[in-house]
């Protein structure tokens, strides 16, 4: 029996990697045709864009992660039962219960990496991905700005000078205008912040125009902050949940008492348990669709997939509008509840 489980334990680790690099690289595409302008722009290195991808992989193996296990399970399974092999096994006596045994091993195994994952890495990561996303974007700025050329890759606005130090980072004889305002300076300064960067213009007239009456007014300094989007200003706020390990969490929370802290605590063990309770759905697919092909069984696993990420997102909204705590683990309960069901049914039958 050893030898069984081997070929199945090597069997679902092949498969598994093989459907993790499948489904990672479309992510990556998906998030890669968003951020394209930034990503290859001109300014923006090897090394920086190799870093942005990495940080892509990290957090994305919160999803692709459960999801390449339980395409792996099912795949394995549904092979097993075309080929007869599960039929001259359960034949000698082996129950559907011992044969999924390597499968929850394998579980075992991917639910501590993807809690230390989860728990230590993805959102730390994804702070590290807004920060070099936003690097990017400074130096596409830096880049693409030339004296005597208008500039229009600062989000609906243009830019105008006359000329520009050789730095990049002054300004003489500056046009600005966004929406229904005009800036117009003797200088600008550009200062880098962690969000992205601020523009001081020096001696500014600005023109505004509001409910059809034109505004103007002089002022010695006056200051524009830009950056890739609203998120990124909260970088420098200590008491950003969003970036925080679960370590942080549970201090912050100790603290404060804060129900989002609280939110993401269970949130990084909902999914983090998510991986028992696909593997099983995999796993009793695998068999139950095994004649309707491979594709079938795949297909219906991944729909499970989704359904949990829509109760997710289901218990989320009602915790943040109820204060329900319980209500988190609700994809995991639900699809608990099935999976036991479709597992206990067809292992006795």
């Amino acid at each position: 029996m050893k030898k069984i489980d081997f070929y199945i334990l090597k069997n679902i680790t092949s498969n598994f990697i093989i459907s993790f690099i499948i489904t990672t690289f479309i992510m990556i595409i998906g998030n890669t045709i968003k951020i394209y302008d930034l990503l290859f722009a001109k300014g923006v290195s090897i090394t920086l864009m190799g870093k942005i991808f990495w940080d892509m992989v990290v957090f994305l193996s919160i999803f692709t992660v459960p999801m390449s296990l339980t395409i792996a399970i099912n795949f394995v399974y549904t092979e097993l039962s075309n080929n007869s092999e599960i039929t001259a096994l359960r034949s000698c006596g082996v129950s559907l219960k011992r044969l999924y045994l390597p499968s929850l091993i394998f579980t075992v195994l991917i639910f501590f990496m993807l809690f230390y994952d989860i728990s230590f890495l993805s959102y730390k990561t994804k702070l590290s991905y807004k920060i070099n996303i936003t690097q990017a974007f400074k130096n596409k700025i830096y880049v693409g700005l030339k004296q005597k050329e208008f500039y229009t890759g600062l989000q609906g606005t243009t830019l105008y000078a006359q000329k520009i130090s050789p730095d990049k980072k002054t300004m003489y004889n500056v046009f600005y205008a966004k929406n229904n305002s005009v800036i117009t300076a003797k200088e600008a300064h550009f200062q880098d912040a962690v969000f992205g960067v601020i523009i001081n213009f020096t001696k500014a007239h600005i023109y505004s125009k509001k409910e059809g009456v034109i505004e103007y007014g002089t002022t010695q300094n006056y200051k524009i902050a830009v950056s890739i989007d609203s998120e990124t200003k909260s970088f420098t706020d200590k008491n950003d949940t969003r970036f925080m390990d679960l370590s942080e969490l549970i201090a912050f929370h100790n603290k404060t008492h804060n129900r989002e802290a609280l939110y993401k605590i269970n949130k990084m063990f909902v999914l983090s348990l998510s991986v028992f309770v696909l593997s099983m759905i995999g796993f009793a697919f695998g068999i139950i669709f095994a004649r309707s092909g491979k594709s079938a069984g795949i297909a219906i696993s991944l729909s499970i997939f989704f359904i949990f990420y829509i109760l997710e997102m289901l218990g989320e909204s009602i915790f943040k509008n109820y204060g329900i705590i319980w209500t988190i683990w609700l994809p995991d309960l639900i699809l608990f509840i099935f999976a036991s069901y479709i597992f206990y049914k067809k292992s006795t039958n």
